[in-house]
């Protein structure tokens, strides 16, 4: 396909918006939120559960005591991320998000053994724990609920500025809820003589929780290792790249992601006897284009080459 054919596929298609300063400084706001809110619901769970004498509020009370770690760990990592690069990270601090989405699925993970280990236990052996006083349901209620609102704001600031550290921390919150929405039927069901019920709900929560971690585990793993982009996105910067009148062609197009942001290496062909400050405009208008085009693109390498002259 010719660069003026692939001009018209692109010339139409609407401008994307990078995430502006506001939104950057709204999702470090957003994991402050979170930290602090699984605090309260470590403290109100533990609490309550010790009150009203539920084991499923304890150990969902030692669930959300996790999650304060978690969210500790992403806050750090978000603040890190966003510090400009430097001489010793000349790309930036991005992949500190890979290594939390990585830290927070392996919690998962563990989480979810544990939970299926202690449920099958429970199960097996027929152990009846004793009836928990039913305020525990409206502390499960309110837990839901929290957790719900945490996990909205966090998954939105998460696809705003395309954060893996964020996103991970807002599934965990999600998986906290399931928790113990779990732990709210095994303390209904006890109400009504079926104490298995707490198990059976929290075998459940188990079983679900680990494709999430996979999913965390997985994606991040592939972050950390450099994999590009999916072919799509790269023939769309094929496209792009191509669309401009002075480009006569494209020779390597490699990409990766560092944590948020997608970096692009490339390298194009112009004519063989194109100036150093004519090059260098070509290449701020790709530049331009690819950050107008594609969502989260971070630091943009071109190489300009001398296109080769038929024998």
């Amino acid at each position: 396909m010719f660069p003026s054919e692939r001009n018209s596929e692109t010339k139409n298609k609407p401008k994307i918006s990078q995430p502006s300063e506001s939104c950057k400084k709204c999702a470090i706001r957003i994991q402050h939120f979170s930290l602090l809110g699984n605090i309260f619901l470590a403290l109100f769970k533990g609490i309550a559960g010790i009150i009203t004498g539920s084991l499923g509020l304890i150990a969902d009370a030692t669930h959300s005591s996790a999650d304060v770690l978690n969210s500790f760990v992403v806050l750090l990592a978000v603040n890190i991320s966003v510090i400009p690069p430097d001489q010793n990270h000349p790309y930036g601090h991005g992949k500190v998000e890979n290594i939390c989405g990585l830290f927070v699925g392996v919690i998962l993970f563990f989480g979810a053994y544990v939970i299926i280990d202690s449920s099958v236990d429970q199960l097996i052996m027929g152990v009846s724990p004793q009836i928990p006083h039913p305020i525990g349901l409206l502390v499960s209620i309110i837990s839901i609920i929290a957790n719900e609102v945490v996990y909205s704001l966090e998954i939105c600031a998460a696809k705003a500025v395309n954060s893996p550290a964020i996103e991970a921390d807002a599934l965990e919150n999600r998986m906290d809820a399931i928790a113990t929405a779990a732990v709210f039927l095994g303390l209904l069901g006890a109400q009504f003589g079926y104490p298995w019920l707490d198990a059976t709900a929290a075998l459940f929560v188990g079983i679900i929780t680990g494709p999430i971690a996979w999913s965390l585990v997985s994606k991040n793993i592939a972050g950390l290792m450099d994999s590009g982009s999916p072919p799509d996105q790269v023939d769309l910067i094929e496209k792009l790249v191509l669309s401009d009148p002075d480009v006569k062609g494209a020779g390597y197009i490699k990409t990766r992601y560092a944590g948020r942001h997608l970096l692009i290496d490339l390298e194009i062909l112009v004519r063989r006897n194109t100036s150093i400050s004519k090059s260098d405009e070509i290449s701020e208008r790709i530049k331009e284009s690819l950050k107008s085009n594609i969502e989260h693109v971070g630091a943009i390498t071109i190489v300009c080459k001398g296109e080769k002259v038929s024998d």
